[in-house]
């Protein structure tokens, strides 16, 4: 495995790693939401199903940006 292809798997878990902490901090806050109004329940699920979709967008987009980031940097440097 090439030094470069390490560094880009470096990126890209360290981007999950990171996002993940933060959506462990929404997940609180939504069944928080979820709690408090419970009348709203299916809304809650189409809502759930939006914040999916930009999440998944976020993780690919955030995956190959910060291992792309690595790869450069590292090249730049070395």
């Amino acid at each position: 495995m090439s030094s470069n292809l390490l560094l880009f798997f470096i990126g890209a878990i360290t981007f999950l790693v990171v996002f993940s902490w933060f959506k462990v901090a929404a997940i609180h806050l939504f069944k928080q939401e979820i709690a408090s109004d419970s009348s709203q329940k299916n809304a809650a699920w189409k809502k759930l199903f939006q914040v999916f979709a930009v999440d998944l967008l976020l993780c690919i987009i955030g995956v190959l940006g910060t291992g792309i980031t690595f790869v450069i940097i590292f090249n730049l440097f070395h």
